[in-house]
């Protein structure tokens, strides 16, 4: 069966609802994402990429930033939203692009599942048990919907392509994934790829090699636009750099995301659970040739988890060649299916349950009921979490000691010092640059993605934030001599010193600088921020 040949691409019950309940559908899923992100900004990764964005357009902001200065790895994100944050404030910016990121991943999704299933709702109820899916199911820390960053315009373009290749338009697939991994290499690429096996494993259903090749042909070089820059970004780093700054990034700063046997039992239980029931509604739905293409993308994802798990054992266990698997490691093997099965577990059982209701309407109606119950009771947890903080994902996730006394120390040292200063920051925190906006010496959060300033990276952190527990076993700065301080001021150019002196006090750690203290006035001895002027 050539689908190619069909002369008009119908969708599956395309009539069963008006143009205007798809819409409200489309603005409660977005709704959806509002209440289960939260009102507060940032989120954990909204300063290091809207900062960076800023930079992008506008060099003369933190100038002297390291972390601002390394290579752009995702440069059409930058491109294409960063002119934005030169406008207006980062809060703002953040909610701009969430709500288009939002919008799109809603559109996109509605889109791609109608060709699946047109009844009014199903794409809510699908997103919505995904979603949870995602949160309370997930290996690897991967997300869908959070704060605003390239992966997720990346998601966006790639519903959207497997929307047509659900409708039978696969050149229009490959050509709209190609424009994710130009936003989005990883997230663009490994689609792609699971596209492909998708391609391998639906015989019955798929188009012919040769009539596909034109959408490959200028998806590939859509995605070159991200592609190719990724690949120059470390033509000056050695094979040893570049080997030893694949073994930091992936062992010493993400192992979190990368490396599955260090990942918690209970992720890797979890997650295990939920690909095994994947498999069984896959199954059941196996009759329905629309949901076994969104499988057989899905597949694909656990065919990547399966070679990541193959690489972390025979590398790190077996072989003990770290260096060799941690290239491998790096490539985020796990990212996809953390998404794409909890979404398509959803769609399943959904999808089984009107297949079914007539047959086994208790039943159904029984798992829809139970699915239900499910989100509202995920949703309201997370609503209660998020909706009742005090502090932002980015300062909960770097366990800021005060956030409140953080934000105002930042606000002050924006109001009172230099544009282009150059700071010593807090080990716990990745938000300075959003409220302060100055420079830093070196943020843990903020790992270049090229090698050589990513070894530049490392070799800070254990100038700054390394010594200081070396010296002290305190990650306070306070563990820093004043002969510390001023060597950085030599090397790093170093003006401010901020001291988390809440966190200080809880390891017993006294000051002995000589430096003038410019915050807070007075001798406030309760403050639980400090900053401090490196004087001649």
């Amino acid at each position: 069966m050539n689908l190619t040949s069909t002369p008009s691409p119908t969708d599956a019950a395309d009539s069963s609802s008006t143009p205007s309940i798809r819409w409200l559908e489309w603005a409660l899923v977005v709704l959806l994402f509002f209440l289960f992100v939260g009102p507060l900004t940032p989120e954990v990764n909204e300063p290091h990429y809207l900062s960076k964005a800023r930079q992008y357009w506008n060099p003369a902001w933190c100038p002297d930033d390291h972390f601002l200065n390394s290579a752009d790895a995702h440069g059409v994100f930058y491109w294409s939203f960063g002119w934005v944050t030169t406008m207006v404030s980062f809060p703002v910016a953040a909610w701009i692009g969430r709500f288009l990121c939002w919008g799109a991943i809603a559109l996109a999704w509605q889109r791609m599942i109608n060709k699946i299933d047109g009844r009014p709702w199903f794409g809510l109820l699908t997103i919505a048990s995904g979603l949870m899916g995602i949160h309370y199911l997930h290996m690897a820390g991967e997300w869908l919907v959070g704060g605003v960053e390239a992966k997720c315009i990346a998601y966006a373009f790639a519903f959207w392509g497997i929307g047509d290749a659900l409708s039978d338009r696969w050149n229009r697939a490959w050509i709209w994934l190609g424009v994710a991994s130009a936003f989005h290499v990883l997230v663009g690429g490994w689609m792609v790829v699971c596209l492909m096996i998708c391609w391998l494993v639906t015989p019955r259903l798929r188009p012919t090699l040769v009539s596909i090749l034109p959408g490959v042909i200028v998806g590939g070089a859509i995605s070159a636009i991200g592609v190719v820059p990724l690949l120059l970004l470390n033509l000056d780093a050695s094979p040893a750099e570049k080997d030893w700054a694949s073994y930091y990034y992936v062992y010493e700063r993400l192992s979190h995301h990368l490396v599955v046997h260090t990942f918690q039992a209970e992720f890797k239980a979890r997650f295990t659970f939920a690909i095994l029931a994947w498999g069984v509604t896959a199954w059941l739905v196996r009759s329905h040739d629309k949901a076994r293409i969104l499988n057989g993308v899905v597949l694909g994802s656990v065919v990547l988890v399966v070679i990541g798990v193959v690489i972390d054992q025979m590398y790190f266990i077996v072989l003990q060649d770290w260096l060799t698997g941690a290239k491998l490691l790096r490539l985020y093997w796990y990212r996809i299916a953390d998404v794409m099965v909890p979404l398509a577990l959803a769609v399943n059982m959904v999808l089984w349950c009107h297949l079914n209701r007539e047959r086994f309407p208790v039943i159904s109606r029984g798992v829809l009921v139970g699915m239900g119950l499910l989100v509202v009771v995920g949703l309201a947890v997370r609503m209660t979490d998020r909706w009742t903080a005090t502090a932002s994902p980015a300062d909960r996730s770097s366990l800021v000691s005060d956030p409140a006394a953080w934000e105002t120390t930042c606000y002050w040292v924006r109001e009172n010092t230099p544009p282009d200063a150059i700071c010593l920051t807090p080990r716990l925190q990745s938000s300075f640059k959003w409220y302060a906006q100055r420079a830093e010496v070196v943020t843990t959060k903020d790992v270049p993605q090229d090698d050589l300033n990513l070894l530049e990276w490392r070799s800070r952190r254990g100038d700054v934030h390394w010594r200081s527990f070396h010296n002290e076993e305190t990650l306070s700065l306070a563990g820093l001599t004043e002969a510390d301080i001023r060597e950085l001021a030599d090397k790093y150019q170093v003006r401010y010193v901020i001291v988390d002196q809440a966190l200080a006090r809880k390891d017993g750690k006294v000051l002995d600088w000589t430096f003038p203290k410019i915050y807070p006035a007075g001798d406030d001895q309760t403050a639980s921020y400090e900053v401090y002027e490196v004087t001649p």
